[in-house]
C-alpha cells in the first residue's frame, strides 16, 4: 500500500513540559528557547506534522534544552514506534562517551528506535576555534562504535571546521554521516562558504541535511539555488530534508513544508520524492 503521507522530516526537536521527570539542568542553552510555550512536546509536534502531510520524523536530541540527557527523546520515540526514529547525543568532550554510547545501544529498551548519534560542535558560535575534542582519541572510538552499531553520525558543526574533521570520516568508509544544516555554511562568503561541504561529496557515506535554517541563511531569495548546488555534488540520493521545527520558529510548520517543496522544485519528480522522504526511509526505516 502506498503511504498516504510519504514525507519524512529528518530534523525536529521535542521538549517535555515535565521538568521533574525530564529536568533541563544539563542543557547547554544553545539556540532559541523554543519550548516555553508548550509547542515542543512530541504530541504537539506530531500533530502539526500530520496536519501538514508529513508521515514520519526523526526526533533529534535538543542539546540546548537537555544537553546529553536523552531520556525524553528516547521515551518519545518509544511512544510512537514506526512513525519516529531518535537521534541521541553524547558529550563529545567526555572520554567515556564511546562506552556510554555502546551501553545505551546495547541495553536501552528504545534501542531499536535509535538511528543516529549527534556530535554537537557549535557551542559558542562559528568564531570559536576547532573544538579540542576533534583530535582526542576517544572521538575516533566514538565514531567506531557508531559504525559498528550501524547508527548514523549526525555531525553538528560549522563548515569552516569540516576540513579538520574530514580525515576521521575518510578513515571510516562504513560510517554513515548526516551533516546537520549542511554544516552551517557562512552566508557572507557566497559560493566559497559551501566549499568545505562540497569537498565531502567524495566520501560516499556522507549525506547532507537541507533545512529551513539553511534556506533562510544561504539562499533566502530562492532556496532551490543551494539545493541544486548540493545535489550536483552529492546527488539527490544523499540529501535529506529537515524542518528544524520548532527551534526554527518561522514560518509555521505548514510553511516549512511548502518551503521545502519550493526548494526542490527544479529536481525531477523521483528526486523530489527521495529528498523529501524516500532517502530517509531507505536509511533509517529499511
Amino acid at each position: 500500500m502506498t503511504d498516504p503521507n510519504p514525507l519524512v522530516d529528518t530534523h525536529v526537536h521535542v521538549v517535555s513540559p515535565d521538568t521533574v521527570r525530564y529536568p533541563r539542568t544539563g542543557g547547554t542553552g544553545d539556540g532559541a528557547d523554543y519550548w516555553s510555550d508548550g509547542s515542543a512536546t512530541a504530541e504537539h509536534v506530531l500533530a502539526v506534522q500530520a496536519a501538514a502531510g508529513v508521515g514520519s520524523c526523526v526526533l533529534v536530541q535538543g542539546v540546548g534544552a537537555y544537553g546529553y540527557d536523552c531520556r525524553y527523546v528516547l521515551d518519545a520515540a518509544a511512544a510512537h514506534p514506526g512513525r519516529t526514529r531518535a537521534v541521541v547525543a553524547v558529550d563529545p568532550t567526555d572520554p567515556a562517551g564511546p562506552e556510554r554510547l555502546a551501553a545505551l545501544l546495547a541495553d536501552h529498551p528504545a534501542r531499536d528506535a535509535v538511528c543516529g548519534v549527534r556530535l554537537f560542535a557549535v557551542s559558542g558560535g562559528p568564531g570559536r576555534p576547532v573544538p579540542e575534542w576533534f583530535h582526542a582519541p576517544h572521538t575516533g572510538r566514538l565514531l567506531d562504535v557508531a559504525a559498528e552499531a550501524r547508527v548514523t553520525l549526525v555531525l553538528t558543526t560549522f563548515a569552516c571546521h569540516l576540513p579538520t574533521f574530514a580525515p576521521l570520516l575518510a578513515e571510516r568508509p562504513t560510517l554513515d554521516v548526516a551533516l546537520d544544516h549542511a554544516g552551517f555554511p557562512d552566508p557572507t562568503a557566497g559560493p566559497a562558504g559551501l566549499a568545505p561541504v562540497l569537498a565531502l561529496a567524495e566520501l560516499p557515506g556522507v549525506r547532507v541535511k537541507i533545512s529551513t535554517h539553511l534556506f533562510a541563511t544561504c539562499a533566502p531569495d530562492d532556496p532551490a539555488d543551494v539545493v541544486d548546488t548540493l545535489a550536483e555534488a552529492f546527488g539527490d540520493e544523499r540529501l535529506l530534508w529537515g524542518s528544524d521545527h520548532p527551534q526554527t520558529r518561522t514560518p509555521d510548520y505548514a510553511g516549512k513544508v511548502a518551503l521545502a517543496e519550493h526548494a526542490v522544485r527544479r529536481r525531477g519528480a523521483a528526486a523530489r520524492a527521495a529528498v523529501l522522504g524516500g532517502n530517509a526511509r531507505a536509511l533509517w526505516w529499511a
